[in-house]
């Protein structure tokens, strides 16, 4: 365990000589809940050697140095802060998406197992009434008027999969924004592999201005995946530890029914074709 220790310092150190005097602009990430963040956290951490600061409403008079951390939410963001960030034309934004069916499944465990933002102590205890196959059902379809969320949680409106959809789609179209993928992120470990797994770490950091050697990917690549590496110092982002399970890519294919298919065409199809994960609502 020491040794292992030793071999994770001494790479972040390799790491830190490189990124030292780089010009890091501000930015801020906004993930699909349940997309892969921490493993996106732990590679902007590993990039930049600054935090992530979880935000709710960022005044657009104020200026972020990079060093002091980089903004971090979820999708759907409320009206109030993407109204900030379009006052801060200089801001970079990075998005990450993910497959939405494995999303829907993820969303179904975190509810199964805590709490979700803007769902009601009834409404979840009604929710663990149900079967995994009609709890499946509900995340797929369910929606919810946005104001009256707002009120539990003001800054992520990340409650309703299709709201979240629909936001990351028009993000995705944007020529300024650099949409990420869970799938080229997570690597062997995840389903993936480590061609796309560079490839997607060397176009995050040359969207942030920063440049790696080979090396360094790889060394990034090797600690960006669980929990076993926590790179963020004792105390620190304790809100933010990975809450994965199994994390592999396609797991959709072995809980889908037909029934959730179809559901999941007739609400979030066109979602999933835009996003880039299907063709047509042939699968």
């Amino acid at each position: 365990m020491k040794f292992k220790w030793l071999i994770f310092l001494f790479s972040f150190i390799i790491l830190s000589a490189t990124t030292f005097g780089q010009n890091i602009p501000s930015f801020a990430l906004i993930t699909i809940p349940k997309s892969g963040s921490h493993i996106m956290l732990k590679t902007l951490y590993f990039m930049t050697k600054s935090p992530a600061i979880w935000h709710t409403k960022f005044p657009s008079y104020q200026y972020l140095p990079p060093e002091d951390g980089f903004l971090y939410t979820h999708f759907c963001l409320s009206p109030e802060l993407e109204a900030d960030y379009r006052e801060l034309p200089e801001l970079k934004q990075i998005i990450l998406i993910r497959d939405l069916r494995d999303v829907a499944i993820s969303i179904v465990r975190h509810i199964r197992e805590g709490v979700w933002p803007g769902m009601t102590h009834e409404e979840r205890e009604n929710f663990l009434k149900l079967s995994f196959d009609k709890q499946l059902h509900y995340v797929i379809n369910y929606e919810y008027d946005i104001w009256a969320v707002k009120k539990k949680a003001p800054n992520s409106l990340q409650v309703s999969l299709c709201k979240v959809a629909t936001q990351a789609e028009r993000y995705s179209k944007r020529n300024d924004v650099l949409t990420c993928r869970y799938e080229n992120l997570v690597g062997p470990q995840g389903g993936g592999t480590l061609a796309e797994q560079l490839t997607e770490l060397e176009n995050i950091a040359l969207f942030i201005n920063l440049s790696f050697s080979q090396l360094d990917l790889i060394e990034i690549a090797t600690n960006i995946y669980g929990d076993k590496e926590d790179p963020f110092g004792k105390g620190a982002f304790v809100n933010y530890h990975s809450t994965f399970t199994e994390g592999k890519i396609g797991g959709w294919r072995q809980i889908f029914t037909e029934a959730h298919k179809e559901a999941f065409k007739k609400k979030l199809g066109k979602s999933l074709i835009t996003l880039g994960y299907e063709m047509d609502d042939n699968w």
